[in-house]
């Protein structure tokens, strides 16, 4: 079977990158940071992720524990995709700053995170697996 490739970019275009794979689950995270970036979450090994360019436009932002990396575009401020802090070696994807994804009709299963209790959520995440 052919793994899917998405591409994606920031909105003025200045980052672009590949991801292999196909899209089964998303995550809506309600802490304040995700909540206000509007951020949907398609995580994804290391491995399955291409920057393809705007690497020298990417501004990082870290925020608490300073564990998880939070990329955007210093020109539009589009926030891509970042290393969250529950899985920092993978990547977590905007799902909205894929190109041609059928936000209307998701083919995949969206599941909550409450960020806003983080370690609470993360225990039980890690208890489920």
């Amino acid at each position: 079977m052919t793994e899917a490739i998405h591409l994606g970019s920031c909105h003025c275009g200045k980052v672009r990158f590949r991801v292999t794979g196909a899209i089964h689950r998303v995550s809506r995270c309600n802490c304040s940071i995700c909540t206000k970036k509007g951020v949907l979450h398609w995580r994804v090994a290391a491995e399955q992720f291409t920057l393809l360019s705007g690497e020298e436009v990417l501004t990082l932002y870290q925020t608490g524990t300073g564990i998880a990396k939070h990329f955007f575009c210093r020109f539009c401020g589009i926030h891509p995709f970042s290393h969250p802090r529950i899985a920092p070696d993978m990547y977590s994807i905007n799902v909205h700053c894929l190109d041609n994804v059928d936000m209307e009709h998701p083919t995949w299963e969206e599941v909550r995170f409450d960020g806003k209790n983080w370690e609470e959520a993360a225990s039980r995440l890690a208890q489920s697996q």
